[in-house]
């Protein structure tokens, strides 16, 4: 589970939280604004960097990125205005809001937990994949609200609203885990070929460049992604972007493109 995910996770939960009290306004995190993922992760940075950070520390960190951001206090939150109630001291947070902060942490902290739980699976050799898997192509389709998805997640590429694409079958079945975002649909007989990993009659040191070209351009969420996809690999979430490519690279070398 990466961070990206986590903050999904606690995103949702505020959601659900918040219609408790009464406010439907929260989108989904598919739909959210880039602004609002923003803060979700950099929520989630912050208490994974500093696992004795309390509530409040989570509320001032929240704070000082607003105001950074230049949001003021208003009556009611206006993103257009940048104006937000709970741009004030955590003192002054009525309990119903700070018990966001503690419910943030408190998915965070359980997340990480399960994610350092997770066994580390050792890579396959390259020989002992069968032969043509994950190239079949599937039909995967993005039914999300916004006009374009960029996919950092993942690395499949930006997205316009109703796009569909040809993507191999592992990357599909990680897209299909978002129901609200993609779904499968047919693809015609020529959409529907066999998706090459790399242009016909390049060696396999040419394939293996081109991938190490591709990681260049990717996102930590992205690079830890294709560790585990294409070489069933967990990285250690806590190592640097830098660091992380460069851990990725070396599967690369070792293992080629798959």
């Amino acid at each position: 589970m990466n961070r990206e995910q986590i903050a999904q996770v606690a995103h949702e939960v505020n959601r659900a939280y918040c219609a408790s009290l009464g406010d439907t306004s929260q989108p989904a995190w598919a739909d959210a604004p880039d602004w609002q993922r923003a803060s979700a992760l950099a929520g989630v940075d912050m208490h994974l960097a500093n696992p004795d950070a309390t509530p409040e520390a989570s509320h001032i960190s929240w704070y000082e990125q607003k105001l950074a951001d230049g949001w003021v206090f208003g009556e009611v939150k206006d993103p257009e205005k940048k104006e937000h109630p709970c741009m004030v001291s955590y003192e002054e947070l009525p309990a119903a809001q700070r018990a966001k902060d503690y419910l943030f942490r408190g998915v965070v902290h359980a997340l990480a937990a399960v994610a350092a739980a997770e066994p580390v699976a050792q890579p396959v050799p390259k020989a002992a994949l069968p032969v043509g898997q994950g190239l079949q192509a599937v039909g995967v389709q993005y039914i999300g609200r916004r006009e374009t998805h960029a996919d950092t997640l993942y690395g499949s590429g930006t997205w316009a609203q109703g796009q569909s694409k040809p993507v191999t079958a592992a990357l599909a079945r990680q897209l299909l885990k978002h129901r609200d975002v993609f779904a499968e649909v047919q693809l015609s007989d020529a959409a529907g070929a066999v998706v090459q990993t790399a242009k016909s009659g390049e060696t396999d040191d040419e394939q293996t460049q081109e991938v190490r070209d591709q990681v260049q351009n990717m996102d930590k969420a992205a690079l830890k992604e294709l560790a585990m996809t294409r070489y069933r690999v967990k990285v250690d979430g806590r190592l640097s972007l830098a660091d992380t490519r460069n851990e990725v690279i070396r599967l690369i070398d070792r293992f080629g493109a798959q």
